[in-house]
């Protein structure tokens, strides 16, 4: 392994507790990757997506940042309520938008910022590059769930009406159903790339689909690939290689 490794812990203003971080490489443009639901910020070294860009990385051509999602303690949260676990996962959001964006691209002297993740890993990257698309330069979305008010038995107890108006705005399908292309190019949206990366064998294989006619319908410049494989991190690595 010729690329370097740094763990270290960041200590936020806006999140209650230090996050901790795996940060490899030393220059090029900052990658903001997110592990799959419930996952760690060390899953992606884990599951080979590190290796995967180890070409990227030994070639000082980006750096890479693993973060923690906290999903247990806001999505997979059952002792909350509803309302408290959206606050906390859009609060989470916000330390990523105020603190630990600017650090990355600070640190790595670019502000090309590219974010990707899978599974719930890759709801929270297109969030980011959806909601905040002057941050975001470039979106890798794969395998993830973007109806969260219609497709996740996690909010079962909950009646349809209440998601959707709660989880309003950590819901892809939802907010981008009211967006147009007016608004996007207001936003600075022409200058992020978004691409919805899934496969045949992909049980969210139709979300992506549908996300994908709704961001066309709305003229939301985006890309969207089906490739063989399935929900799974062979696919993943694969992808994220493919267009990191």
């Amino acid at each position: 392994m010729a690329y370097a490794r740094r763990y270290f812990r960041f200590r936020s203003k806006i999140w209650p507790e230090e996050l901790e971080v795996l940060h490899f490489g030393t220059s090029g443009y900052p990658l903001l990757l997110f592990p799959s639901s419930c996952g760690r910020f060390f899953e992606p070294e884990d599951r080979g997506l590190i290796a995967s860009l180890r070409w990227y990385l030994d070639s000082s051509y980006l750096q890479i940042f693993c973060l923690d999602t906290r999903d247990w303690e806001t999505f997979f949260a059952s002792n909350l309520t509803l309302q408290e676990r959206r606050d906390r996962w859009l609060l989470l959001e916000r330390h990523w938008v105020k603190e630990f964006i600017p650090y990355a691209c600070d640190e790595a002297q670019n502000d090309f910022l590219v974010v990707a993740g899978c599974a719930l890993g890759a709801t929270h990257a297109l969030n980011l590059a959806l909601r905040h698309p002057t941050l975001v330069r470039r979106c890798l979305a794969m395998g993830g769930i973007y109806d969260i008010a219609h497709s996740s038995a996690v909010f079962s107890e909950f009646s349809s009406a209440e998601k959707e108006q709660e989880l309003y705005f950590m819901n892809p399908m939802a907010y981008m159903a009211n967006m147009n292309r007016d608004r996007w190019v207001d936003l600075g949206g022409l200058n992020t790339d978004i691409k919805l990366l899934t496969a045949h064998e992909d049980g969210g294989l139709s979300e992506h689909l549908q996300l994908s006619e709704l961001l066309h319908r709305n003229r939301i410049p985006h890309q969207l690939e089906v490739w063989n494989g399935g929900h799974d991190w062979h696919t993943w690595a694969a992808q994220l290689s493919a267009f990191a």
